[in-house]
């Protein structure tokens, strides 16, 4: 499945918006903390979708500006939005965590080297945890976001509190 394109076209389901726009929207919701996404994939992927014949595309003049291309979303764009959400509802996907090739070759470190880098992992784990949880505690608080979004920022909340205790025990196994 492709969360980029999935992520697209729900954005221009109910929107007419240029891709410079969608970037800077992603930006806003830091949707790269979520997925594996970049500006450029976006652009690639927004071309892609277009010469697909999922979006429409209309470029427009305003004033004194540029031009620009916005992109709509267009029937065929609807059922290939289905299709990805049906897909993405019956596929967890599997998580790969970045740190693991750390911890894979943790063993190969001299003891003192072992325990100071296992020591800043478990400081970076409870960094992490008392951001997220920051900013869950803030949109809890002043619901500033669409439910599926808070829910993806309460799932990560959790995911950062079991790191952190996790990365204690990790610490403590090796000291």
């Amino acid at each position: 499945m492709s969360s980029i394109n999935l992520i697209i076209l729900g954005y221009l389901k109910n929107k007419e918006k240029s891709a410079y726009e969608m970037v800077k929207e992603f930006e806003v919701w830091n949707l790269n903390k979520w997925l594996k996404i970049s500006t450029p994939s976006i652009y690639k992927n927004i071309i892609k979708l277009c010469d697909s014949g999922y979006l429409n595309s209309r470029i427009v003049k305003e004033g004194e500006m540029p031009e620009k291309t916005l992109y709509s979303l267009n029937e065929k764009g609807n059922l290939y939005f289905n299709e990805l959400m049906e897909e993405g509802s019956k596929n967890i996907g599997n998580i790969y965590l970045e740190f693991n090739a750390f911890l894979v070759n943790i063993e190969n470190l001299p003891e003192e080297k072992r325990k100071e880098y296992l020591s800043n992992f478990k400081e970076k784990a409870q960094e992490r945890r008392a951001f997220v949880e920051s900013v869950y505690n803030h949109e809890k608080q002043h619901k500033e976001r669409s439910g599926s979004e808070f829910l993806i920022l309460d799932l990560y909340n959790e995911v950062y509190n079991v790191l952190e205790k996790w990365s204690e025990k990790v610490f403590d196994y090796y000291n």
